[in-house]
């Protein structure tokens, strides 16, 4: 048994998921910001209201990298 716990948390511990994931939601981005532009009926709050929630998640996710990588967040 501690050996698929150790196995399980080497998994969910994996580097690379990190780079994955922040691919992932960059792709998802790509796509919601074209159907928003390009259908214009699609444009409803809990659409918004999610994209939102996906951006929230990226900036979370960008900030465990610097974390991480110790580096200083900057703002332009």
């Amino acid at each position: 048994m501690l050996k698929i716990l150790k196995k399980l948390k080497k998994f969910y511990e994996w580097p690379k998921w990190e780079g994955i994931l922040h691919n992932l939601l960059f792709s998802l981005v790509i796509y919601i910001l074209y159907v928003f532009i390009d259908n214009k009926k699609e444009r409803t709050l809990t659409n918004m209201l999610l994209f939102t929630i996906i951006i929230s998640i990226d900036t979370l996710l960008h900030q465990n990298i610097n974390i991480r990588n110790h580096k200083a967040t900057t703002y332009l």
